[in-house]
Order: structure tokens, then C-alpha cells, then sequence
């Protein structure tokens, strides 16, 4: 039987960071225009060079906000364009960057850097020979361009490690993820730091969770933080946090956290929607 062939994308954002105000002129633009990506006068339309139109296409499916084909936003997308359009709530960033960071298949880098890079600190080449091992494991001799993944390298570091705090305030090509402070450049190194809680709504990891749990009765403590996805590898979050957002979680009455006997388990109390949790967020922030 022949080996299942995976897809992996690399450099689908033309070599631009995400810079700001361009997700909110896509959620306002597609509703009324599905073809706005592809047609003649997507530059005027969006405001930004051809070149640019084919990178904001590409965040916006890397980040889930549409469907593959660029036309319609998708769940996710059309509650971020109705509550939050202009991306002023982390809440909205952590929601994309935990999507992002998943994309195995439409944002190959990203996923590789927070499932597979486990060092915390370490030079952008050593970044870049990491993620290449990983990408030519994942591949399976699959044929790529590694000047395409280093670019996708440069990106992503750009857009998590590059603050306003170090350039000019007003400059607009800065991303909006480095909010996130998931990422701090020292000299020639990249950090990998751990998330604020007081910039961390308990609600983002309770939508992890619920999208954890879809169809299950539970989920081990260990899965949900150091498994493939886990908040560790996504969120750089360590387990002494992690258990934190539960015990909040579990006083609020949304999940069961067990510890007995060393189940050390995580239980629904009642079906937990992804998109749902989304919908209340917005409505009561």
C-alpha cells in the first residue's frame, strides 16, 4: 500500500508579516464580495499591492477565518468580524494564534515551531535546522524548497518577536501577534517566553478544551498540556499555569478536574461548544 502522500505549505504569505488593519479590510470585504481575492480590482478593493492581496488571502485561511477557497469567512471568522473586527481584544489574537499554530497542513512552519522546536532559547539558524529536520521527517521525501522555509522562518519570527516597543509606535507593518509576547529577541537569540495570565482570558483555555474534547468523555492533564497541540507546545505554558486555568475553570463550573488516585483527568460538566464559548466572550467583554 502506498504511503498516504501529506500537504504542507510553505511560504504562502509572499514574504509579508501580517501588519495591522489588514484582517479587518478582509473581514468587512468578503461578506458582500466572496470573489474579492480573485478579481481584477482586488488591489483598489483592498488597498494594498497585488502581492499583499495574495498574502492577506493566505493569513486569512492559515489563521481559519475563511474557508479554504478564500470566498466566505468561516464560523470564527464571521464572530471575530461582528464582535471584534479590528482585532482589539487578545482574545481575538490568542483565538487566531491557536489556530495558526495547529496548521499542519496550511501553515507548515508555525506548526513545526511550536510542536517540534522544544528548546526556548535558541539563533535563528539553529531555528531553521531544527524545522528542517522536522519538515523533511514530516514530508516523507516529499520535495520542498528550503530557501522557502527559512523565509517562513524570517516571518515568523517577525511577527511574534518584532514589538512596537523597539520601533516606531505608529509603524503599521508591525504585527499585531506581538502583543502576544509569546516571543522575545535577545541579541542574535529567540526566547520563548511564557504567556501573561493577566493577558490570558481563562475563556482561551476553555475553548482549547471544549476543542479538545469534541466527542470525548475526557482528557488527561497530560494530554492537554504536553501532548501534540497541548498548551505547553502552543501557548509555552507550563504545567504549574496550566493547572491554574483548570482550577478556575473547574470553580467556575465548566469542567470536572479530577486528581484522585492519580487520575489526574479533565471532564466536561456540561457540552461545551467551541464557537459558543467564542459568542460569550465577546458578548460579555
Amino acid at each position: 500500500m502506498a504511503a498516504k502522500k501529506v500537504k504542507i505549505k510553505l511560504q504562502g504569505h509572499e514574504k509579508f508579516v501580517l501588519r495591522e488593519g489588514w484582517i479587518n479590510k478582509a473581514l468587512l470585504i468578503l461578506p458582500s464580495n466572496p470573489d474579492a481575492f480573485t478579481r481584477k480590482d482586488a488591489t483598489d478593493l483592498f488597498g494594498i499591492g497585488s502581492n499583499m492581496v495574495k498574502s492577506l488571502r493566505y493569513w486569512m485561511r492559515a489563521f481559519g477565518l475563511t474557508n479554504m477557497s478564500g470566498t466566505k469567512l468561516s464560523e470564527v471568522g464571521k464572530l471575530i468580524a461582528k464582535y471584534d473586527p479590528f482585532l482589539e481584544k487578545l482574545f481575538s489574537l490568542w483565538i487566531m494564534h491557536s489556530y495558526i499554530a495547529k496548521n499542519q497542513e496550511g501553515a507548515t512552519t508555525w506548526f513545526m515551531f511550536f510542536n517540534r522546536c522544544a528548546a526556548d532559547e535558541l539563533e535563528k539558524n539553529e531555528i531553521e535546522s531544527i524545522l528542517l529536520r522536522e519538515v523533511m521527517k514530516y514530508a516523507a521525501g516529499a520535495t520542498f524548497s528550503e530557501k522557502s522555509l527559512s523565509n517562513d522562518v524570517d516571518v515568523l519570527l517577525n511577527m511574534y518577536g518584532k514589538s512596537k516597543d523597539r520601533t516606531d509606535p505608529e509603524d503599521k507593518s508591525i504585527s499585531p501577534f506581538s502583543k502576544l509576547l509569546l516571543l522575545k529577541k535577545l541579541g542574535n537569540r529567540y526566547i520563548k517566553t511564557h504567556p501573561n495570565k493577566a493577558q490570558l482570558p481563562d475563556e482561551v483555555i476553555l475553548y482549547e478544551f471544549a476543542s479538545r474534547t469534541v466527542g470525548k468523555e475526557g482528557i488527561s492533564i497530560e494530554e492537554m498540556v504536553f501532548g501534540e497541540n497541548g498548551l505547553n507546545r502552543v501557548f509555552n505554558m507550563t504545567a504549574v499555569m496550566a493547572n491554574g486555568y483548570f482550577d478556575r475553570l473547574d470553580a467556575a463550573g465548566y469542567i470536572h478536574v479530577d486528581r484522585t488516585a492519580g487520575l489526574d483527568m479533565l471532564y466536561p460538566v456540561e457540552n461545551l461548544d467551541p464557537i459558543i464559548i467564542i459568542e460569550k466572550y465577546y458578548e460579555n467583554n
